[in-house]
């Protein structure tokens, strides 16, 4: 018997081994021919779209088994080989296939519930395909999840398809017993006694009069299990649903027994094997009280902050134990958390992927990490929003890949990349310009090194704007941001209720640079240099307002501390500045005067993706000799679209336009439309409250129509993202402050967000 084996063996082996010589002797061969045999239903064409060896090609085994491959990723074929033999002066390849039989039709009997189409469009056996037994039961499945999220708890299917081999078809027959659509009569619970049983009722979404969903009901157990503990109820039990029905099945009960078990509040916490960071250090993030109701959310929480600590100096594979020792006679839970540090990983290599148009260089210099750093997983996150910010990609996958080396790890980046540039033509209405045109270049990242180029000709009836600007955020590949504008813009102003008092031009350019002073603080310089003319004044104002023509020389220098996760549509952080606006002086011109301005937001994500933003902002100008006054194009107009809204512009404050300003917006969004995570269509309401005064003496903080009192409103409005730039928006406002005479709301088109 052994043989026989090992002549079996040595047989196989000659075999397989002349297989592999002659494949080889091939590899220098053309394909000559290419055939197919075994297919009976199946078209020759739509498997030779699959293969992709030609004739004429020099053999290649391994793109024949490419092939081979690709054909059974059909699905109509149970078994794929190929031939291999001598052609004129090469080879010829045959494939040989062995088809499934071929779904003729799909039909259902019994179902009054779903359409035959709703059904079909369910299942995947399809018409065309390949027969598969092992789908049909995952379609009876599909099917009765489809019932029984309707409420049918006794639905039936069974299978009655038919075959003919010997044509190589396959009918498919669904037969369904639907039985009554079942709804839950009511829900009870038993054991509540520390609590008032509606209270724990209102947590279920398992309600009367709504179809039994098994998931949703696991679920409203386990919000049953974390209201209790989350009070210190650590041994609480929610045992298995009774479920009965009435005579007709047609309504369920669902009674829940609870069993609470005693309530413990905090004693102590330890820790145990930490050597990196301190218990001291430990405890800080995790805020336990003693004495305070233990609640399991804010423990989890608190581990959830010492693993980030860990995780943000590189100990990524750090483990946390807790020992939970309760004490019944005292109900107080001691905690002692021992920690698994294990050694620090290391980046042993950093890759991007997926970027076709965008330069390499231009993803790795935002990572605040570099090749053979620790592995810090805040820096690596805090890169990821880095990479949003610049606006060119939809998504940006972040993952560690595992080396030989327990204490290397690799760093992938996987972007998917986004529009960038946009050419557009179109018409807006602004309450300010009214009807406007546009015509706009726009690209963010030109060549894909990460440079802004953007061409601006804006017209209308009150306004004429031409303007030019490029960005290179890197200067001599070194992290100094530098910007150039060139401007001539001509509009009409608003003054004392006339839209037409007087008009105003400016024309010049201005230069930027920015420094950034860490990952969240960026410090800016802003220089300019403009001839601002007045002219054309309405009879009416010639007494108050002079015609003029000025050269402003100025420099703008702030500092900004910028946490938000995405500059586009954000959802959590801050950003706070500080600027200061220099005309005069030093920098020559004969226009003098300064202006600081402090700005301050929040975002605060509340509940799914709804965030509440808040924003304040305090300014003020002032001159200083030889200047007399503050020219009026400097000064403060406030409301419309970027201050108080439903207002319009310049309708708050004195006459003579303010000196001072205080603005605060409130505005709560939520998004409407999504692709790829990121808001296409968002909707908002808010409101806003602000004023404007001439001199501090004149402020007044109380809220009415005066021109020294504050002014309110408050509206809804879209938000449209047709690239990840700066949103269009468009606002309703209702003013509650109003004159008598003034229009009580206004709309507003603007590019830009608020704050």
């Amino acid at each position: 018997m052994k043989k026989i084996t090992v002549l079996g063996l040595l047989l196989v082996f000659g075999c397989v081994n002349y297989r592999m010589i002659y494949s080889q002797e091939n590899e220098t061969k053309k394909v000559r021919a290419i055939e197919f045999t075994g297919l009976q239903n199946v078209k020759e064409r739509v498997v030779k779209e699959t293969i992709k060896i030609s004739k004429g090609d020099l053999y290649d085994s391994k793109l024949v088994e490419e092939d081979i491959s690709g054909i059974y990723r059909l699905g109509l074929f149970s078994d794929v080989s190929a031939d291999l033999s001598d052609f004129k002066d090469g080879v010829k390849i045959t494939f040989v296939v062995q088809e499934k039989l071929i779904i003729k039709n799909v039909d259902f009997k019994g179902n009054k519930e779903f359409s035959n189409r709703k059904l079909r469009s369910e299942i995947s056996s399809k018409i065309k395909e390949g027969y598969d037994t092992r789908k049909i039961q995952n379609d009876i499945e599909k099917i009765t999840l489809l019932y029984k999220d309707k409420g049918y708890a006794d639905i039936q299917i069974e299978d009655f398809s038919t075959t003919d081999e010997d044509a190589g078809f396959a009918s498919v027959m669904f037969s369904i017993t639907e039985g009554n659509k079942v709804l839950i009569g009511g829900v009870s619970l038993d054991g509540v006694a520390n609590f008032k049983p509606k209270k724990v009722q209102k947590l279920l979404a398992t309600k009367r009069k709504k179809v039994y969903k098994e998931q949703t009901f696991r679920e409203d157990i386990d919000k049953i299990e974390t209201f209790y503990k989350d009070r210190g109820y650590l041994n609480v039990s929610v045992s298995e649903p009774d479920i009965t029905y009435n005579e007709a099945r047609t309504k369920m009960f669902i009674n829940l027994r609870i069993d609470e078990g005693n309530q413990y509040k905090n004693g102590d916490i330890s820790f145990s094997g930490n050597t990196v960071f301190t218990a001291d250090q430990l405890m800080e993030e995790f805020k336990f009280k003693k004495g305070k109701i233990f609640s399991q959310s804010e423990y989890t929480a608190g581990e959830m902050k010492i693993q980030s600590l860990y995780a943000d100096s590189g100990y990524i594979r750090a483990k946390f134990y807790p020992e939970i020792t309760k004490d019944e006679t005292t109900g107080v839970v001691n905690i002692n958390v021992k920690v698994e540090e294990k050694s620090v990983v290391y980046i042993d290599k950093i890759f991007v992927d997926g970027n076709t148009k965008t330069k390499s260089y231009v993803i790795t210099r935002e990572l605040l990490v570099k090749e053979k750093d620790p592995f810090a997983i805040g820096k690596i996150r805090r890169s990821q929003e880095r990479l949003y910010n610049l606006g060119f990609f939809k998504d940006i996958k972040v993952d560690i890949e595992e080396t030989n080396n327990p204490d290397l790890a690799d760093l992938s980046i996987e972007v998917e990349e986004d529009k960038t540039g946009m050419v557009s033509f179109g018409a807006g209405y602004s309450s300010v310009d009214k009807l406007v045109g546009t015509v706009q270049v726009t690209e963010i990242n030109l060549y894909g090194r990460g440079q802004k180029l953007n061409l601006t000709y804006e017209f209308g009836s009150r306004r004429q704007n031409y303007e030019i600007g490029f960005t290179e955020p890197y200067l001599f590949k070194r992290n100094i941001l530098f910007g150039v504008d060139i401007f001539n813009t001509t509009v009409w102003r608003s003054y004392s209720g006339d839209t037409t008092a007087y008009r105003e031009k400016r024309r010049g350019g201005d230069l930027r640079i920015g420094k950034p002073l860490s990952d969240i603080l960026t410090l800016n310089f802003l220089y300019a240099y403009e001839e601002v003319k007045v002219f054309d004044i309405d009879s009416s104002f010639s007494s108050i307002i002079a015609k003029q023509t000025d050269i402003a020389s100025s420099l703008t220098s702030s500092i900004t501390r910028d946490t938000r996760d995405n500059v586009f549509d954000t959802t959590r952080g801050s950003k706070n500045s500080f600027s200061v606006k220099v005309a005069g002086g030093p920098f020559g011109g004969n226009v003098n005067f300064y202006k600081p301005t402090l700005s301050s937001a929040k975002f605060i994500p509340t509940f799914w993706k709804f965030v509440l933003g808040l924003h304040g902002r305090i300014s003020y100008v002032q001159e200083f000799p030889p200047a007399k006054t503050v020219p009026i194009y400097e000064r403060y107009f406030m409301g419309g679209a970027d201050t108080v809204r439903g207002y319009d512009y310049g309708e708050i404050g004195p006459a003579d336009k303010g000196k001072i300003i205080f603005v605060s917006n409130l505005e709560y969004k939520f998004p409407l439309v999504q692709e790829g995570g990121r808001s296409i269509l968002s909707a908002a309401i808010f409101a806003d409250l602000g004023g404007s005064w001439l001199n501090a003496g004149d402020i007044n903080l109380s809220i009415g129509s005066g021109d020294r009192q504050l002014k309110s409103g408050a509206g809804f409005g879209i938000r449209i993202r047709p690239m990840p730039v700066l949103p269009i928006r468009i606002d309703w406002g209702y003013g509650f402050n109003h004159k008598p005479g003034e229009q009580l709301s206004q709309f507003y088109f603007t590019i830009g967000q608020v704050f």
